[in-house]
């Protein structure tokens, strides 16, 4: 089963372009304005968008991580890709055009759910990672 994942891997191109997709609709959805009839929603104890940037940063790091899967070091730059990304997008809130707020927690769980994934990822694929 191991060796197939890893064939299934080895073809890069359909995971780069999944990731590119996805890291547009990041982009897009980070930076409209938000609608003002939205009514805010909660999950357990947190707030309905901090859940939603924790998956979101979660499944980019797996993303980014399928799409860097056949270079050297894949775990760190899919990571580093994803802080970045997430930082860089959060920051550019502070611009009164996109009508959007800088907010640490949001930033704190872009940045949890890249490390929740690479966990995992160091985890799951132990046995291959060229780190």
């Amino acid at each position: 089963m191991q060796k197939r994942i890893h064939r299934w891997l080895q073809a890069d191109r359909f995971f780069k372009s999944l990731a590119i997709f996805a890291t547009l609709v990041v982009v897009y959805l980070s930076l409209k304005p938000p609608s003002p009839e939205i009514d805010p929603w909660s999950f357990l104890w947190f707030r309905g968008d901090l859940v939603l940037h924790f998956i979101c940063y979660f499944g980019l790091t797996l993303l980014y991580f399928f799409a860097l899967y056949t270079l050297t070091n894949p775990m760190t730059k899919s990571l580093a890709y994803a802080i970045v990304l997430g930082t860089f997008l959060e920051t550019l809130q502070l611009v009164p055009l996109f009508q959007r707020y800088f907010d640490w927690q949001d930033l704190t769980a872009n940045l949890l759910g890249g490390l929740v994934s690479w966990l995992i990822i160091k985890g799951v694929f132990y046995y291959s990672i060229k780190e």
